[in-house]
């Protein structure tokens, strides 16, 4: 399964022991709209990912990392509007400070993305997409498995420097 990821070199990764979520009131939330069952799948896969891999959570303002989430749903805007929020830039990717493990960086509707996000310079330092492949007859069950294989094969590639 193709699942690009890309980073930026001159972040510190090895120390990053903990990490948070924007709150709901913040514009990374408002920059897409996901129901709250959408929002608690994905954060809960992220954080049994994350505590697997011995990373603890924190409140906003004492996190080494913030974790963001796009489902790709085909809108550009929103997409926009999304990379705007957690400051990436795609026209960036060539730069010689960000390493891409895959030359063939793309998104695609049903696409889970999530970003790494600096929060000293509220900017994304760390991203990765995978396809999620919901289908209509998939079940809560199924579709929290779907997304915790995702989440799972996304965050195992956390760069250790």
């Amino acid at each position: 399964m193709n699942n690009p990821v890309i980073y930026h070199t001159a972040f510190d990764f090895s120390k990053v022991k903990t990490y948070s979520f924007y709150l709901n009131d913040s514009d990374f939330f408002d920059s897409q709209s996901l129901s709250y069952a959408q929002r608690n799948r994905i954060e809960i896969a992220i954080e049994k990912s994350l505590n697997a891999q011995k990373f603890e959570y924190s409140n906003l303002n004492d996190a080494d990392i913030i974790v963001t989430y796009y489902l790709v749903k085909g809108k550009r805007q929103d997409y926009q509007n999304y990379n705007k929020v957690v400051l990436f830039c795609p026209h960036c990717l060539k730069a010689n400070t960000w390493q891409q493990d895959n030359n063939e960086w793309a998104i695609y509707p049903g696409g889970l993305i999530i970003d790494l996000v600096d929060p000293k310079r509220h900017r994304s330092v760390w991203r990765s997409i995978y396809p999620l492949d919901f289908e209509a007859k998939d079940n809560s069950t199924t579709q929290n498995e779907k997304t915790m294989e995702a989440v799972n094969t996304m965050l195992t590639q956390y760069p250790r420097n």
